[in-house]
Formats: C-alpha cells, sequence, structure tokens
C-alpha cells in the first residue's frame, strides 16, 4: 500500500544474473559445464579437462517498509555453489551486470550503492544498498543474520563493483573441496519514506573460475 504523504516500498528487488562459471588456462578460455560427479575421480583433472558449475537462488527479495521517522533496514541472503572437479581450487567474483550499480525503481527514482569498498567495507546509510561476504577481504566475520524492517545493522556492506571494474571476492581455494559448497553473500538495504513507492533492481553477475 502506498499513500502520498508516506511512500511504502513493499518490495527491493535484486535480481541475480547467473554466470555458469569460465575455465582459465593461461591465457585461454572456454566456457565450463557441469560434471557428472559419479564418473571420473575426483580432484585429479588435467589440462583443458577440468570442469566447474556454478549456481545460486536466482532471484532474491529484500522486503523493506519504511517509516516516517527513521531509516528501515533489511538484509537477506543468496547461496552462491560452486561444484568442480579441480584439485588446484577455483575462485568466484561477482560485479554488478552493467555499468551501474544503481537499484532502479519507479518513475526514475533510484537507491545508491553504499560507500563502503571490500579492503574498506561501511556501514549503511539512508537510502543506499550494499553486499557483504563474511569472513572475505574487510567484512570481517559476523555472523551476518536476516533483518526485515529493523534498524541499521552495525555490520558493514560494500557497493558492488560496476562491470568495468575490479570483480569483488566470494571464494577461493587453492585446493579441491569435497563436493559442492555453499557460500552465503549478503544484501542489505536501508530506506526511508521519501523514495517513491514500489520495486527496485539491479542484477549481479557471479564468475567461478578455476586456479
Amino acid at each position: 500500500m502506498v499513500t502520498k504523504r508516506f511512500p511504502v516500498i513493499p518490495s527491493l528487488i535484486l535480481a541475480l544474473t547467473i554466470l555458469t562459471g569460465c575455465l582459465t588456462y593461461g591465457a585461454f578460455n572456454t566456457q565450463a559445464f557441469a560434471i557428472n560427479y559419479s564418473a571420473g575421480t575426483y580432484g585429479s583433472c588435467t589440462y583443458n579437462t577440468c570442469s566447474i558449475s556454478l549456481t545460486s537462488n536466482g532471484i532474491i527479495s529484500v522486503n523493506v517498509t519504511p517509516s516516517a521517522s527513521s531509516p528501515t533496514c533489511s538484509v537477506t541472503s543468496d547461496s552462491v555453489t560452486a561444484t568442480t572437479d579441480s584439485s588446484t581450487g577455483y575462485t568466484i567474483t561477482m560485479t554488478d551486470s552493467d555499468t551501474s550499480n544503481l537499484m532502479i525503481g519507479p518513475a526514475a527514482s533510484t537507491i545508491a550503492a553504499g560507500s563502503g569498498t571490500p579492503a574498506s567495507p561501511a556501514v549503511l546509510t539512508t537510502n543506499t544498498w550494499g553486499y557483504r561476504v563474511d569472513s572475505i577481504s574487510g567484512f570481517g566475520a559476523g555472523p551476518t543474520a536476516v533483518v526485515t524492517n529493523g534498524s541499521i545493522p552495525s555490520l558493514t556492506f560494500a557497493a558492488l563493483p560496476l562491470s568495468s571494474g575490479t570483480p569483488s571476492l566470494i571464494r577461493t581455494t587453492s585446493t579441491a573441496d569435497t563436493g559442492s559448497v555453499s557460500t552465503p553473500v549478503w544484501y542489505g538495504v536501508c530506506v526511508n519514506s521519501s523514495l517513491t513507492g514500489g520495486s527496485y533492481s539491479d542484477s549481479v553477475t557471479y564468475t567461478a573460475l578455476i586456479n
């Protein structure tokens, strides 16, 4: 429900786009495909035979109902899962899917990315959004938890890097993982009632590379 005096934002949606993964062998890139774990020997693939698959929850919703007096914040997570037979490990990174990390809403209304970076994340401020991955870069161990229509979280967040910028690290390993491993990526939004009510969205690309 939206009133003229106090606009309500019933749904702020992050539409997450998944790049299934790329393999890197020196300067050679090729598209990766999932493998059947009942075939072959786990952790012993050779040059040009390693494969990797990458999945997430897809579209996630960060629902916020702001008040007129103070910022209202919600935090939720996506689960990013990699599966590979590589014995040398892999790296997962993320960027915005284009050259803007604004959340775009109705009537050209936007929610800006927060001021934090992965190396120096910051607490969210009014009408901003960001992401965090516990125990990676400068985020600290957390733990991060789901928040629905709460106060500004004390944990820090970073702005999503643009597609033209340096990707942000989600997970990296130097040895084989046993089976599929999931990493939570947390998204937070803090807004007040000055925004136009409606749905706001941005798109994220995850990338997996074999080390």
